[in-house]
């Protein structure tokens, strides 16, 4: 399974044209692996930034 290339490249623009409004899109899940990390353990934290990230590659890449 491949990335749509239409959403693949609306993506890229997004970033590129306003990469605020892409930080703060991500910071909420940037917030809780730092909070994870700091409070619970490593582990738990690189477990939930795995889970973060294929969660958005299945969102960029299922059929709607």
């Amino acid at each position: 399974m491949a990335v749509d290339p239409a959403k693949r490249q609306a993506v890229t623009d997004v970033v590129r044209q306003h990469p605020g409004m892409s930080l703060v899109a991500v910071s909420p899940g940037i917030v809780v692996f730092g909070l994870l990390w700091w409070l619970t353990n490593p582990f738990l934290a690189i477990v939930f930034g795995i889970v973060a990230v294929a969660g958005g590659y299945y969102l960029l890449t299922r059929r709607s």
